[in-house]
């Protein structure tokens, strides 16, 4: 009996042994899949989270922005390196007076700009700093870049005026996506109380914290999100403010949330419009500022624009704000092509080099946005 009981024993260690590295092996190929050489890098693949649990944004002391990149941080966000400057800008050191023969844009915005998954090298801002500077030359033109994720266009407004005008701007670009356009139009007062009643104040608990998601299973998350295909946002991979995030801005717009790019959503119900909506105030911050904005659509869901795009196009031109789409440059391709990886919608490097396009491209345009080139002595 007993050495029966041993053979059986050994059995079923041998098994579990197996079946144990089997799945490991598993775990390994859904990375690799997903991430490619990266995955099997440990720090890469813990840096693939939400911006609020990587350790690099505090509780901010300017007012509306409620919180901030933290300065002088260095790691790995969403697989690619990633650092702050001295005032917590994702961007090089920028000395706050501006030098004479520069020309500076102000970029503001979330995710998108930030941007979530790409090198700063590779930004639409960067390369557009690049592309400007060589056509506008001898005028140096510097982009400045003050977008933080998880930003609700309330707070880039806060942050435009709290921090970047500082920096004497001759342009602003005050960027909006499939989450944000829409919150733009939205009466203030009544999306803080909607957001509150979804639980949005409750979150404040859960910022700051760091995980790790190294310890997920990355073979869950894709089996999931291929058995599921009809499910075009990857929720799995969202985080939980994400999530909430989507959550408040389905009862915003008074029926079904907007969802991110590439998710191949449906015209959007309009909120109502009332009282002083974001858009109006950052008129008015143009107009007393003597400051051209433009609002950049970022967008690479070649789809018609939603009801809510539309109305915002409208609006904006009636202030006398610009106006730039960047879907057309997506036309005839899948909005998958341009995700930063399988389980994560952001734009890609690709993409964001046919986000800097389509803007310089209205830059050259639009002659109020186009600086007056001095003469080289």
């Amino acid at each position: 009996m007993g050495a029966q009981f041993r053979r059986i024993f050994a059995w079923a260690v041998r098994t579990a042994a197996v079946a144990l590295a089997a799945l490991v092996l598993l775990e390994l190929t859904a990375r690799v899949v997903l991430f490619g050489a990266s995955g099997l890098v440990p720090e890469r693949v813990d840096s693939v989270h939400g911006l609020f649990e990587t350790g690099f944004t505090r509780p901010s002391a300017v007012p509306g922005l409620g919180f901030e990149l933290a300065p002088k941080v260095s790691g790995w966000f969403k697989l690619v390196p990633f650092r702050t400057n001295s005032v917590g800008m994702r961007d090089e050191e920028v000395p706050l007076h501006k030098p004479d023969g520069t020309y500076r844009i102000a970029v503001v915005g979330a995710s998108f700009a930030l941007p979530a998954g790409v090198a700063i090298e590779r930004a639409f801002h960067t390369l557009l700093e690049e592309r400007l500077s060589r056509e506008w030359a001898p005028l140096r033109v510097e982009c400045l870049n003050f977008a933080v994720g998880m930003y609700h266009p309330r707070q880039s407004l806060a942050m435009l005026e709290g921090r970047a005008l500082a920096y004497a701007p001759d342009l602003v670009i005050f960027t909006a996506t499939n989450l944000s356009a829409p919150l733009l139009l939205v009466d203030p007062a009544e999306e803080a109380r909607r957001f509150a009643a979804e639980g949005g104040a409750g979150l404040a608990a859960l910022r700051f914290r760091r995980t790790h998601p190294f310890l997920r299973s990355y073979l869950y998350r894709l089996v999931r999100a291929r058995a599921w295909p009809g499910e075009k946002v990857p929720q799995p991979d969202l985080g939980l403010l994400e999530r909430a995030y989507l959550g408040a801005s389905e009862a915003i717009g008074g029926g079904r949330a907007p969802t991110p790019a590439g998710s191949g959503s449906g015209p959007l119900a309009l909120p109502r419009v009332e009282r002083d909506p974001v858009i109006d105030r950052l008129a008015r911050v143009g107009r007393r500022e003597g400051l051209p904005i433009v609002i950049a659509r970022l967008e690479f869901d070649p789809a018609p624009p939603s009801a809510a795009d539309e109305a915002l196009a409208v609006r904006a031109r009636e202030l006398g704000l610009g106006w730039v789409d960047t879907r057309a440059a997506f036309e005839g391709r899948s909005p998958r092509e341009f995700w930063i990886y399988e389980l994560d919608p952001h734009p890609n490097a690709n993409a964001h080099g046919l986000f800097a396009g389509r803007i310089a491209s209205f830059l050259a345009s639009h002659a109020p946005a186009v600086p007056a080139v001095p003469a080289s002595e």
